[in-house]
């Protein structure tokens, strides 16, 4: 809390990838009370995983469940530059797809 106001300074570190929109975030959640400043601070490499890893050997199938239902952030944050920049992202639009069967022909 700043002394002899009623404002307080917050000082964080923010990935880059979600530095995008934060400031009309922080704004309409606040009605406009907050006014954030963002500062590049420099490069850091945070995440060491690869986008395009898809497991394959039973261990690692195993390990992950059937649907290897873990989340591969470094995919997510490339498919959101790719959206924002208005490249193609493949999506997967449906998981477990059954045929329409009619009762009577």
């Amino acid at each position: 809390m700043n002394e002899g106001t009623s404002f307080f300074t917050i000082v964080a570190v923010l990935p880059v990838a979600e530095s995008f929109g934060f400031s009309d975030d922080i704004r309409k959640r606040t009605s406009g009370a907050a006014s954030p400043q963002l500062i590049f601070a420099g490069y850091e490499m945070l995440i060491d995983e690869d986008p395009f890893w898809v497991p394959f050997t039973e261990d690692e199938l195993e390990d992950l469940g059937e649907l290897a239902d873990k989340e591969n952030v470094a995919r997510r944050y490339m498919d959101q530059v790719r959206r924002r920049k208005g490249l193609y992202v493949q999506k997967k639009l449906v998981a477990d797809a059954e045929k329409q069967k009619t009762l009577k022909r």
